[in-house]
């Protein structure tokens, strides 16, 4: 597998968020599964696109590979019943490994993680009071975008926002 530049940025410093309160989907809402976090994912998207426009940010483009590098980790994520951008026992441990699993060559990558928020707009009302994950949804450097959410056995939802801009 080919290793990217040095020179490329990486942005995973902003972390936790879970300052709402957990909320149980309900059943209706579990058994709906991948259709169910796409349609969570998409939302995801539109709606930091809305917080990129108030800002007067480019809107960023939805991208395949980072939708799955996003997935991926929440899916971790909820296996785990644990939030971080590093599962040591999973099996894409790092947010390099998710990349790479994508197949997306990248000039800049960032990421951001929250948990237990009922809805997409809550974890983006979250992510927009945290400095750190506000910084990773208006740099200007990221042109592409991906989302993810899954739930964990509990109920608890997972979600990931990648962010990145190609090699090329």
């Amino acid at each position: 597998m080919p290793r990217q530049p040095r020179h490329l940025n990486l942005t995973i410093l902003v972390c936790i968020v879970g300052v709402c309160c957990p909320s149980v989907p309900s059943a209706a809402q579990s058994r709906r599964g991948s259709a169910g976090s796409s349609r969570v994912a998409a939302d995801v998207v539109k709606l930091t696109n809305i917080e990129r426009d108030h800002y007067r940010r480019a809107a960023l483009r939805a991208n395949p590979r980072l939708m799955r590098a996003a997935q991926l980790q929440a899916e971790q994520m909820a296996q785990a019943s644990h939030m971080a951008h590093v599962l040591p026992e999973a099996r894409y441990p790092r947010t390099e490994d998710r990349i790479a699993a994508a197949n997306y060559r990248w000039r800049t990558l960032g990421e951001n993680v929250a948990f237990g928020q009922a809805n997409a707009a809550k974890v983006l009302d979250s992510w927009m009071h945290s400095t750190g994950h506000r910084t990773n949804i208006l740099n200007s450097t990221f042109t592409e975008m991906g989302a993810g959410y899954a739930i964990d056995r509990s109920g608890r939802p997972y979600y990931v926002q990648v962010f990145g801009r190609p090699l090329s």
